[in-house]
């Protein structure tokens, strides 16, 4: 049997409730008062994209997002990076 070693392939499904991805996704964003997108003038607010991704994104992006983050948080990286790749996507 092969695994996977990719690390974005299982992020510890069902490990957090959604209510719970929900907090953790606010609570990192609240971090941010704008949030510049890419390649587009336009900037946008940490509250208003967690806003944005909670209504638009399935459960299991969400997940695969928070454990992105959590996998950057770990290596003392930035997020926002990640922010701003999910921020250009939902506007494209």
């Amino acid at each position: 049997m092969i695994k996977s070693t990719s690390s974005t392939n299982n992020p510890a499904s069902n490990r957090y409730s959604l209510d719970t991805l929900h907090q953790m996704l606010n609570n990192e964003l609240s971090k941010y008062k704008h949030i510049k997108v890419p390649n587009i003038n336009h900037s946008v607010s940490g509250a208003e994209l967690a806003s944005w991704l909670i209504d638009s994104a399935s459960p299991k992006e969400i997940e695969e997002l928070v454990y992105m983050v959590n996998q950057a948080k770990k290596r003392s990286s930035n997020t926002k990076a990640i922010f701003q790749t999910a921020a250009a996507a939902l506007i494209k």
